[in-house]
């Protein structure tokens, strides 16, 4: 299967955010366990009109180590969207993404502060076309908005978590099917790669919100190498790590009706005081992430 890559637009002290994304699962998804009859068939289906809303939740913890320095970070994070489908045809589908709600904050050591790069994407929207089954084509919208274009990127992967692969086959317990990466960047002012294969397997079926959905795992291996700028500094990032979790998935539409996920990841980079510039400095980050979808 082609690697598929996710270009990535975040803020440095929170770019575990998008990693958690790439997967979903840890700390259970609830909802009555029920019995399906046969393999089901499961097809993503769009109407104009159609409004979905969901709820992100997101916690992080991070290490970073430099030349003479060490810093605890950690984030949380609360986002709520508004998503309508403006227009289908056989090719395209068309959504509007509006922010409803965006909190964040950051702990460096014992120093808390808001994170206003979250906060300033409340009341905006981004425009997407996708193909029939949910796959993004393209984006656009919120040009200059820094929690976008700042840091490894992890809005990317948060919009790209809301329609997962969907397998050709009929899933019974059991199933098990691939997905590779590609998302269109949000920007084209910086050069990112996300690269990573993600491993679903059917492991039940569920009611949950009153919605009869098939529970699916799934494991995520990636690797990432880009660019990270922040307060005026260019990183030239790479590492490697693992995702798990469980997505709760509508039978109906192919809609997440709920997914949790736990991340780990090691990253290193060389930094400069300016793009361009040669090398002033190295810095290690080890990163653990967890992350809620519920849709509203």
């Amino acid at each position: 299967m082609d690697s598929r890559r996710v270009l990535l637009c975040s803020v440095l002290c929170v770019m575990a955010l998008g990693l958690v994304l790439t997967g979903c699962g840890g700390g259970g998804v609830g909802g009555r366990e029920i019995s399906v009859e046969g393999p089901i068939t499961i097809t993503r289906s769009f109407e104009e009109g159609d409004v979905l809303k969901y709820r992100f939740k997101i916690d992080t913890q991070s290490g970073v180590r430099r030349t003479a320095y060490e810093q605890s970070i950690s984030t949380l994070a609360e986002l709520k969207t508004t998503n309508t489908i403006t227009s289908v045809d056989d090719n395209v589908v068309k959504m509007r993404m509006r922010f409803d709600y965006a909190v964040g904050s950051m702990t460096f050591g014992d120093r808390m502060q808001p994170d206003k790069t979250v906060s300033a994407l409340r009341g905006k929207e981004l425009l997407f076309e996708l193909d029939p089954t949910g796959d993004v084509l393209s984006w656009s919208g919120l040009s200059g908005e820094e929690a976008l274009e700042a840091g490894t990127g992890q809005m990317a992967m948060l919009l790209y978590d809301v329609f997962p692969a969907l397998p050709d086959e009929p899933l019974s317990i059991g199933t098990t099917w691939e997905e590779s990466y590609d998302i269109p960047d949000i920007t084209s002012s910086v050069e990112r790669d996300f690269i990573g294969e993600t491993t679903y397997t059917v492991v039940g079926f569920k009611e949950k919100y009153e919605i009869r959905c098939v529970e699916i795992a799934r494991v995520t291996e990636f690797e990432f190498e880009g660019r990270a700028e922040q307060a005026g500094e260019m990183w030239l990032m790479s590492g490697a790590g693992t995702t798990t979790g469980s997505i709760v998935m509508s039978l109906e539409d192919g809609r997440v009706v709920y997914s949790t996920s736990e991340a780990a990841l090691t990253l290193t980079g060389e930094g400069a005081s300016v793009a361009g510039a040669a090398a002033s400095g190295t810095v290690e980050m080890g990163i653990k992430a967890r992350l809620s979808i519920e849709l509203l």
